[in-house]
């Protein structure tokens, strides 16, 4: 699902936070992020309590707790791949017995139906596992950042030995790194496309700019689009259309800027602008649009 277009309560607190304290190559993709869905809401102060608390444990880290020996980091090369998580493991380790990132076994439930009990399995809440990996991308932390998501959340497991734990993040760091690098490859074979595709425009035009970040981010909205490049609606409008014309792109109802690429179309929840008042509202769009053009037209006159 395309970031831009869920309206999950948690991304406007994620993007936020890390404007504030991610590291540069973090913080400032995450404030024009922030800019482009008019993020408004933050942490709750118990959850901000979790972020500090990962952060405390980030630099009290060692190499000589349980998941740390299993892992054998201190007999590693400085050079070996897992001494990069060296300090996310040495945190682990620290936190394991907080109540807050402990995870917990699920239970089984039944529910009386018409037709008979049903019974099914509810998953034990998240614990503070996402406020280690959020505190793993900020200035903060006192360590050189990895991958966002690099801990699953069987590392704090009760149920499992250590050894277990240990073959559970091994397994999944290499799943992310190798994700990470085969989305990497595929933007960068997309940008090509894009540029190859928008040659014939003049250098001055946006809408390299534009496609980078619709290749990077998936599908957005013409408004999310102006507020990325500083632009007006009339000067997303003009880029957006640069794009549909090179046949990169599909402008669809409620203003929205879709990849023609069949692996980059993301399929999204139904929302508002993609409901009835869709055509509505992408009328009012471009009407908004021209008003913007025939204002800078009488600017400059």
């Amino acid at each position: 699902m395309s970031i831009l277009l869920t309206d999950d309560p948690r991304r406007d607190a994620v993007l936020l936070w890390l404007a504030d304290h991610g590291v540069p190559a973090i913080a400032a993709p995450a404030a024009t992020l922030a800019r482009m869905v008019d993020a408004t809401r933050r942490f709750a102060s118990d959850e901000l309590a979790l972020l500090d608390t990962a952060q405390i444990a980030l630099f009290a880290a060692s190499t000589t707790g349980p998941l740390a020996v299993a892992l054998g980091l201190a007999g590693l090369d400085a050079d070996h791949s897992l001494q990069s998580i060296a300090p996310a493991v040495g945190a682990v380790d620290i936190l394991f017995d907080h109540p807050n990132f402990a995870e917990h076994q699920g239970h089984d439930a039944m529910l009386d139906l018409p037709g008979g009990p049903l019974h099914r399995h509810v998953a034990a809440p998240p614990s503070g596992c996402w406020a280690l990996n959020l505190a793993l991308l900020s200035h903060n932390a006192g360590v050189v950042p990895g991958l966002a998501g690099q801990l699953p959340r069987a590392v704090f497991r009760l149920d499992l030995t250590v050894q277990e734990r240990a073959e559970a993040l091994v397994k999944h760091c290499e799943h992310t790194a190798r994700d990470g690098f085969d989305r990497l490859t595929l933007i960068n074979r997309r940008c090509d496309r894009g540029i190859e595709a928008l040659a014939g425009l003049s250098r001055n035009a946006r809408a390299r700019e534009a496609w980078a970040l619709i290749v990077a981010v998936g599908p957005l909205r013409r408004i999310q689009l102006a507020r990325a490049l500083g632009l007006s609606r009339a000067g997303a409008d003009i880029q957006a259309h640069a794009l549909a014309r090179a046949g990169l792109v599909t402008l669809v109802a409620g203003g929205r800027i879709q990849p023609t690429q069949r692996q980059l179309i993301v399929e999204q929840p139904a929302i508002l602008d993609d409901g009835p008042l869709a055509l509505a509202t992408a009328a009012l769009d471009a009407s908004m649009a021209d008003i913007d053009r025939l204002l800078e037209r009488s600017t400059r006159v």
